[in-house]
């Protein structure tokens, strides 16, 4: 009897190959289908009908509709994410026993755009290349006034929140860049990992805010870290300290980090995450609090000039898109093999709020 994975969304269709080589290949009784998320919604019921496994794209499970249908196939037994955050995620609408996993694959190109950021505050290549242009060249080697010297990161020290695995990446980086690198995570060690000088808990979170030179956010969003780097947090740092947030905005406090930057109670900080998002990103609507250009908060970050704005890029490449297939097909391929353990996998459905639920 043919077993059908079933690829959704226009990403996920692009990177089919992938699960059909690591995967199907892999086992004959397996066999991939797409739909890449078009307006053929016979094809994807088609598809529904008889998949025991899923694996959804981001286009795929924010066109309305997709997600209900989903929960509705018949057969499907897992679900998989192409990405690492469930915070979005409630089990009660996932059928009971469905078991879902998120995705690894993401943590090199991760930890470089941390590395990046840091070197950008570091060396400030942004306002030397802008003094070039206007024949400035007040931070040449030739001048001996001590502001014209950029930074380094040799000798600093990076504290990391949690230390998963973009956390060991970034860990082993700053480490070869001859920095030393400390973290709190959710659960206690037995022993140091290296290249950490020392690691602890979340009640440890003061020492590490107080010590580092750069703050690195890379933990989940929870009940626990929601919010956990509020206005007491910033106070604990050094006011040369760096943040850069590559975790989910919501673990920051939003009117905190706006105050802390605003009064130059830190130096600076690098922000990826958000805590809105415009309903179109190739063509974002006006804000909706000041007009003009979409803000990813209701406070006016881009008056500020110690900050540097991406639009949730850190792990936007190709090769994070293929590390994320690759770790899905290794979860394909433990769940294939049989047995409890299924690799990556973060929860299984309750299905206690799907009674009465109506597809959309």
């Amino acid at each position: 009897m043919t077993r059908k994975v079933a690829v959704f969304g226009k990403m996920g269709v692009n990177f089919a190959s992938i699960i059909e080589e690591k995967f199907a290949d892999k086992y004959d009784d397996w066999q991939v289908t797409s739909w890449p998320c078009d307006d053929d919604i016979a094809a994807r019921d088609a598809i529904l009908a008889d998949c025991e496994a899923a694996i959804m794209s981001a286009d795929f499970i924010l066109t309305p509709g997709n997600f209900g249908a989903l929960m509705a196939a018949p057969n499907l037994k897992i679900l998989l994410q192409p990405w690492v955050g469930t915070d979005w995620l409630d089990t009660g609408f996932l059928p009971k026993g469905l078991r879902f996993c998120n995705a690894g694959g993401h943590a090199a190109p991760m930890a470089e755009y941390v590395l990046g950021t840091m070197l950008e505050h570091a060396l400030e290549l942004r306002q030397i290349h802008q003094d070039m242009l206007t024949g400035n060249w007040r931070r040449s080697g030739r001048n001996a006034a001590p502001e014209a010297r950029h930074g380094d990161l040799l000798g600093k020290h990076v504290g990391i929140v949690g230390f998963g695995e973009i956390a060991q990446a970034v860990a082993a980086r700053a480490n070869a860049f001859g920095m030393s690198v400390s973290a709190v995570a959710r659960s206690p060690r037995d022993k140091t990992p290296a290249p950490l000088t020392w690691i602890g808990t979340q009640a440890d979170l003061p020492k590490l805010l107080g010590e580092s030179d750069y703050i690195i956010m890379t933990c989940d969003l929870n009940d626990e870290t929601e919010g956990m780097i509020d206005a007491a947090a910033f106070g604990h740092m050094k006011d040369s300290a760096y943040f850069i947030n590559v975790a989910r905005g919501e673990v920051v406090d939003e009117d905190a980090l706006f105050e802390a930057l605003t009064a130059k109670r830190i130096a600076g900080a690098a922000l990826d995450t958000w805590y809105r998002y415009p309903s179109n990103v190739a063509d974002a609507e006006a804000d909706p609090d000041r007009g003009g250009a979409y803000q990813g908060s209701k406070h006016d970050f881009n008056s500020l000039d110690n900050v540097l704005l991406t639009p949730h890029v850190s792990a936007h490449t190709f090769g994070a898109d293929r590390g994320r297939y690759v770790s899905i097909a290794e979860s394909l391929c433990s769940y294939a093999e049989g047995g409890d353990a299924v690799k990556r996998q973060v929860v299984v459905g309750t299905g206690e709020n799907l009674d009465g639920f109506q597809m959309p």
